[in-house]
């Protein structure tokens, strides 16, 4: 089996798991509304495993006795998809209602008559070594009916999803259903081209359908999780929507991979060597992405002399054992990573500073003699000797408060390495960092 046939049975087995999450995962007033996609991600199963494994079948017996059977998965299981689809966006609104009804009957009757008797839609199976497919019978009203049917559901349900979007009340679900009318809207479009059109003359493409439609259902699935739509309040939810949302990343890449690949290489289908090479790629590259995002982090925190990465200080911070909280240590990483020339630490008479920026022990006697600030922590330095400044490149000392408001310490500031003066987001930064400083203080023990 081609290497793209099994990305579309993947995508729609991970198709119905965010289904089955989406459904357990909704509140119990939306849980009935979600059946609707539930059963759309069954009939993109039904249209996609039927297409992936009705162009894999070999010219035995056995695969000319399946394969009308699979022709019937693949046209019944796209207008079940649809019209469900457009249940789930519409079905809430009164002439979504009606409309939903409308092509849900439209969809039976078509269903049925082609289950009766498929020479309505097409005159013969083709199997071979070279490519299957159907000669489609175009003489009969059948097809026409068909394509007619799929030109007027897709806009109906991306009108639908416009007026969904018009009437949302939360921005986030705005964007959730923005980004799912996107996907249905380009997916569609394509559908309408290589599984509608080109069928006629040209049938090995017809697996594009399914796979973009599929893709743009994980899509949407993770604009629910991003813009919290649902809760997840189970732990088999969890790791369900995390299988889902690291398969369908997988899936996007070894597509890209098969495209490139057949591009470069001028070859239909990967080898299963080159398949699995990618698989220990992806896995290794799996187990690096924790290396990886703090080497990125870091670096980021690093090279932004102008600005500080307070996400980054403050998430290693909390990170750090607070029974036991080495100030020294601190100091150095706050300098390095706040653009200080220094961050010093006066507290119960000690000095906390990283070795290359230790002061003379006469030079600190005046700092714990400074008045406490009537607002905020910052105090004010020119109370100091001017020579003590200069020569202790001091730019800003503020106190550090426990709880209670009391001051537990003081913390110095040695000048700023990108920029003479610091601004109030600056401040307002260093405020929240030397706030968290006095809460590991108070939590914890210290030592030189």
């Amino acid at each position: 089996m081609h290497l793209v046939y099994i990305l579309v049975i993947a995508v729609s087995m991970l198709t119905i798991l965010s289904a089955l999450a989406l459904v357990f995962g909704s509140s119990k007033s939306e849980r009935k509304h979600s059946l609707w996609f539930f059963v759309a991600a069954i009939g993109e199963v039904l249209w996609g495993v039927s297409i992936a494994i009705c162009l894999s079948l070999g010219t035995s017996e056995l695969d000319y006795a399946v394969a009308p059977w699979l022709i019937k998965g693949i046209y019944v299981g796209a207008i079940l998809m649809d019209s469900t689809i457009l249940g789930y966006v519409a079905w809430k609104y009164k002439y979504g209602k009606i409309l939903t009804s409308v092509f849900l009957i439209v969809g039976a009757i078509l269903s049925t008559i082609f289950l009766y008797d498929p020479s309505v839609l097409y005159k013969e199976i083709i199997l071979s070594n070279s490519g299957n497919s159907i000669v489609i019978n175009t003489d009969h009203w059948f097809y026409s009916a068909y394509i007619v049917y799929f030109c007027t559901i897709v806009p109906a349900f991306c009108l639908a999803l416009v007026y969904k979007i018009k009437h949302a009340t939360k921005k986030d679900t705005k964007r959730g259903y923005l980004f799912f009318l996107i996907g249905l809207a380009v997916a569609g479009f394509f559908s309408l081209i290589f599984d509608l059109i080109m069928p006629m003359n040209r049938y090995d493409l017809i697996w594009i359908g399914p796979l973009l439609i599929g893709l743009t259902m994980l899509g949407f699935y993770y604009a629910v999780l991003r813009y919290r739509m649902i809760s997840l309040a189970t732990s088999w939810l969890k790791i369900m929507s995390s299988v889902v949302i690291i398969g369908g990343a997988i899936i996007v890449y070894l597509l890209v991979f098969h495209l490139i690949f057949s591009a470069l290489f001028k070859v239909a289908n990967p080898s299963f060597q080159v398949i699995l090479l990618n698989f220990i790629m992806i896995a290794i590259v799996l187990l690096l992405t924790p290396a990886i995002s703090e080497i990125f982090a870091i670096t980021r925190s690093l090279i932004m002399t102008k600005q500080i990465d307070i996400a980054y200080i403050v998430k290693k911070l909390t990170k750090l054992n607070q029974s036991r909280v080495n100030l020294k240590d601190i100091s150095g990483f706050l300098a390095e990573h706040t653009h200080f020339s220094y961050v010093g630490f006066l507290v119960n008479g000690k000095y906390y500073v990283a070795d290359d920026y230790r002061l003379p022990a006469d030079k600190l006697v005046a700092l714990p003699n400074l008045k406490k600030p009537e607002h905020g922590i910052w105090q004010n330095i020119s109370e100091l000797d001017r020579e003590t400044v200069r020569e202790c490149g001091i730019s800003k000392v503020a106190v550090v408060t426990n709880a209670n408001g009391d001051v537990i310490g003081q913390v110095v500031l040695g000048k700023p390495m990108s920029k003479s003066l610091l601004d109030r987001k600056d401040l307002t930064e260093m405020e929240m960092i030397i706030s968290l400083m006095g809460t590991m203080i108070e939590n914890g023990g210290r030592k030189s």
